[in-house]
């Protein structure tokens, strides 16, 4: 049965205090999963009773395709550098989950990075604000460079790629000071056409590639790098760094970039042109089409110094140029907000840039790097649901009349009286009160860019009508990595409209059974709704209510129509924690071995504190659990909490040695089931049960652990088998790692192959970190010349789950051999993570440690006090409620 996993979601924009879809009975009604400091309003009622026809018949069709999304972001210009270096740890981080955590807040894939040009020094006269002039890594031509400049920058730049941000993105609003002729960071009318030195071209190349060197180096590679921005703008005397290119500037200044950054062997994209606005952007032929004649005029056009306009035409239209850029037209989406009679920018200018577009290439892509809302609706600081609903509409247009592959807001943190924020601050300078403000706008835009990821493309939605003035729009994503398909709404109208969304182009297999939602409104911010399951005719319906934004996920079957895809999950990938109180200690549930009759039981202990080396056996070093299901023994226990903090499970393999002595036969004819418990304390356990996991051809079920879909409300387990070639288990067969899917621990999903390596591995266990899942396995050979890295343990790096692009950090993980069941968990306290193996032959159990799960290198802790005899078990984290429970009840009379 190869099953292919998607996420349904689907964001609407609208305004009721509530939600319904049909058939709502049976939504697990969890919590808001979004960060609890955005002061989310329950104010709203959570059901409105649907009207008895819809109000539109939309279907979702996966089979026709469109552009692929490459990232949501913003960019770190003027406030990031001064909340980074004033504000506190606490705060500053509270700033980064908000932009960057898909857990916390809306999990941008893009930030943008201003190399500063130096203006700090310089300009403190004409850009009064200080917040808009910036340091420059290098101060004067002969000078060395300092790489503590922009520090407060540099700290939300790490915080990004730390986050799971996975698309860096430098830019240049000037040239350095230094290479400008006016010694400025803008121009002034007598520097012509642009305020680059003369023949600056390399030195300005050679600064910015210097500058990706650098960051590189330090694990922060940018993707991209834009030298320019806003070339089309004359900047002079602005209060802010800016410069002006007309084309041929322009031309040298990427040609020469383009050069030296074959010649060094950096990697990065050239980003261009950051043009101001779209309509500086066409062939003049196609501006004529929009505004019935003429040519693009603003901006620097009338100073006379040249050409300011038609980028498309001058960089796509030449094969040098495109082939210094690619295939890519980058722009800002400034006074492209509306649609007025005569003037529709929304769709008509979008259509026609698209066109543009295409007359050059067909592939050519377009990304939005710059927007907020300016013009008359631009001042006045608001925090609601107006403006947000001004900009979900022109996300929306962008998306699907311009085919944006990428949308970046312009400043990330403001602190004016204006609608240029995501988030605001009355903080200006240290010892400010730093408050954070959120908007409704980071909120909105965090339904498209929680939930569409890179390497989604957009596919048909039909049954709305798309004209500007429509009040309720729509788009669909699909996304073949993360198994994930979303459908944006934006219901920008004062009533409630009632949906009936059908899927075509999928499987014909596809079901999905239920869809999670998530809600932007006037007292809702991105937070948790009520699940809803598909109906009997296999359509949602949802009453959509006005001016708010919903987000709904659910799952299905494989996506490309062709029923034969393998399986995708998506996994949330983030270390999570109880709702109510934070961690005080841990628990460590193993064995004890096969050397005693009852060694193969499961035994507790009780770390001293937050000390996970440093232990109290439990039950006076008696076993706490024990089987008397199957083989009579359980051996390698592994414990999870559930999502919602209030439940555990415990499984085991079952299986005893002792006694019987025979691993051939443990391994050809053992048990192919489970052994599982259940508990709401951690004290109370069920009666255990036997589950059947395996095929009939597995000799075995070994080492079963568990891994929570938050996407699916599923729980992944997997183990070790090996699979004959038939039930009679004759012959030779390898282990593999199997895996099914349980959301009870009593109904399993039929068995699959998870890992085969074409010989044994076994004892899997895997952990979740910044969007990357990082997995540690056994390999079961014999440590010989052949396999020189048998009977160690080598560590994996996957995007998800199920990602297929595994890549091996290390084997021989700690040069430790002879070593099998490892356990990974991470510190309570700091950035730390231990790793437990079993050194079978020697120690025991050993701890390892690390404070970067990407290095791979894992150093034997120095100071430990494991239990007595600990074999293959896990560490969990506990509250202090917990701890001080267990404490009393098999401590306090000690």
């Amino acid at each position: 049965m190869n099953k292919k996993l998607i996420v349904i979601t689907l964001v609407a924009f609208t305004s009721v205090l509530g939600l319904y879809f049909g058939l709502t009975t049976g939504g697990s009604g969890k919590s808001d999963s979004t960060d609890s400091s955005s002061d989310v309003k329950e104010t709203e009622a959570p059901v409105v009773q649907p009207a008895p026809t819809p109000d539109a018949s939309v279907i979702l069709d996966g089979s026709v395709r469109y552009q692929t999304i490459d990232n949501f972001g913003a960019s770190d210009a003027w406030s990031m550098d001064p909340l980074g270096k004033h504000w506190s740890e606490e705060n500053k981080n509270q700033v980064a989950d908000l932009l960057f955590s898909r857990e916390k807040g809306i999990g941008l894939s893009a930030w943008r990075f201003n190399i500063g040009a130096g203006s700090n020094e310089t300009d403190g006269s004409i850009i009064p604000d200080p917040w808009r002039r910036a340091e420059a890594f290098k101060t004067s031509e002969s000078g060395d460079y300092d790489w503590s400049k922009q520090a407060g920058q540099q700290w939300f730049l790490q915080a990004a790629k730390d986050r799971g941000v996975n698309t860096l993105i430098a830019f240049a609003n000037s040239p350095p000071v230094w290479m400008t002729k006016n010694g400025h960071a803008q121009p002034d009318p007598g520097v012509g056409s642009t305020n680059l030195q003369e023949g600056y071209e390399d030195e300005f190349a050679a600064y910015l590639i210097d500058v990706l060197e650098h960051f590189k180096q330090e694990g922060l590679a940018f993707d991209y790098i834009s030298p320019i921005n806003e070339p089309t703008w004359d900047w002079n005397r602005a209060q802010q760094e800016g410069n002006r290119y007309n084309n041929d500037d322009l031309k040298r200044v990427i040609l020469e970039l383009h050069r030296q950054l074959k010649e060094s062997g950096n990697d990065a994209q050239i980003s261009a042109p950051d043009g101001v606005e779209i309509t500086s952007l066409l062939d003049d032929e196609y501006y004529q089409m929009f505004a019935g004649g003429g040519q693009y005029g603003s901006g620097a056009n009338n100073l006379g110094t040249g050409k300011y306009r038609e980028y498309i035409k001058d960089l796509l239209g030449d094969p040098e140029l495109k082939e210094a850029i690619g295939n890519k037209i980058a722009s800002h989406s400034y006074w492209s907000d509306y649609s007025k009679p005569g003037d529709d920018r929304l769709s008509k200018l979008r259509e026609l840039l698209d066109a543009n577009l295409k007359k050059y290439d067909a592939a050519a892509k377009y990304w939005v790097t710059e927007y907020c809302i300016l013009g008359d609706y631009g001042p006045g600081r608001d925090l609601g649901m107006d403006p947000a609903m001004h900009v979900a509409r022109t996300i929306h247009f962008d998306l699907t009349e311009a085919n944006a592959a990428a949308w970046q807001w312009w400043t990330a943190v403001s602190k004016v009286d204006y609608k240029d924020g995501l988030i605001y601050t009355d903080f200006k300078e240290a010892g400010d009160e730093q408050n954070i403000l959120t908007s409704k706008i980071l909120w909105a835009l965090g339904n498209y860019s929680k939930f569409i990821r890179p390497g989604a493309e957009r596919v048909a939605l039909t049954g709305l009508n798309e004209e500007a003035a429509s009040e309720l729009l729509g788009s669909a994503y699909v996304h073949e990595g993360e198994g994930t398909v979303t459908a944006v709404f934006v219901n920008d109208s004062e009533e409630e409209k009632r949906i009936q969304l059908s899927l075509k182009g999928l499987d014909a297999s596809a079901s999905i059974a239920a869809l999670e939602s998530y809600i932007t409104s006037e007292g809702r911010d991105l937070a948790r709704g009520e699940d809803v399951r598909l109906s009997g005719d296999h359509t949602f319906e949802a009453v959509i209510p006005a001016k708010s934004v919903v987000t709904l996920t659910g799952v299905g079957a494989d996506m490309n129509g062709n029923g034969n895809g393998g399986e995708e999950a998506v996994q949330q990938n983030v270390e999570t924690s109880p709702e109510a109180e934070e961690y005080a200690g841990y628990l460590f549930s193993y064995f004890t071995g096969e050397g005693t009759p009852d060694g193969e039981q499961v035994y507790f202990a009780l770390s001293e504190g937050n000390d996970p080396l440093h232990w109290k056996e439990l039950n006076g070093g008696k076993p706490v659990l024990t089987s008397t299901l199957g083989e009579k023994g359980v051996r390698d226990p592994f414990l999870i909490r559930s999502p919602e903090g209030d439940k555990f499970y415990m499984i085991a393999t079952d299986l005893k040695i002792n006694g019987d002595w025979n691993w051939d036969r443990a391994q050809r004819q053992g048990s192919r089931s489970i052994i599982v418990w259940e508990s709401n304390d951690l004290l109370s356990w069920s009666e255990p049960r036997r589950v059947e996991v395996s095929p009939e051809e597995a000799g075995n079920t070994w080492a079963p652990e568990a891994f929570y879909d938050e996407t699916t409300d599923e729980y992944v387990v997997f183990w070790a088998s090996k699979l004959f070639a038939d039930e009679s288990h004759a012959g030779d067969a390898h282990q593999k790692i199997m895996y099914s899917k349980t959301r009870d621990f009593r109904t399993f999903s039929e068995p699959q192959v998870y890992m085969d390596f074409g010989y044994s591995i076994i004892d899997t266990t895997m952990i979740a970190h910044k969007g990357n899942i990082y997995r540690f396995t056994k390999d079961e050979r014999d440590n010989q010349s052949a396999s020189p890295y048998g009977k160690t343990v080598f560590q994996e790096v996957l995007g998800s789950v199920f990602d297929s692009g595994n890549r091996i950090i290390r084997e021989g993980v700690g040069g430790l051999k002879g070593v099998e069941g490892p356990t990974v968990f991470k510190s309570n306290t700091e950035q730390k993570w231990y790793l437990f193996v079993d050194e079978f032959g020697s120690r025991g159990y050993v701890p390892l440690e690390t404070t970067d799960l990407d290095s791979g290198v894992w150093t034997l802790s120095p100071d430990y006090d494991l239990p007595s005899s600990p074999r293959h078990g896990t560490v969990i984290p506990i509250t202090k409620s917990e701890y001080d429970a267990i404490y009393a009840q098999y401590l306090s009379q000690r």
